[in-house]
């Protein structure tokens, strides 16, 4: 099963500038937990249904969690680039 990408940006209270982890390679079940999660508290979750350049069917779930959640984050977003494949298989 091909593995999910999860990129995470974060901007803190009071500086400019967001910031960015190393994508991570999640399996698709604990995507599915984590996109849950951010469902329970409140997130906003969006999905969507595209290809990537090569032509492969993706999901992308774009996860919003907004300064309530975080002290000291003004918000937190995970993009998760979920294979169609990968969820057919679950």
């Amino acid at each position: 099963m091909p593995p999910v990408t999860l990129h995470t940006l974060m901007s803190r209270t009071g500086q400019t500038h967001t910031v960015r982890w190393r994508p991570e390679r999640v399996t698709a079940s604990t995507a599915r937990q984590l996109i849950r999660r951010g469902r329970r508290a409140n997130a906003a979750v969006h999905v969507y249904e595209t290809t990537d350049r090569a032509g492969t069917a993706l999901h992308i779930a774009h996860v919003h969690f907004g300064p309530e959640l975080y002290d000291g984050v003004d918000f937190v977003t995970d993009i998760y680039e979920i294979p169609t494949e990968a969820l057919t298989s679950l």
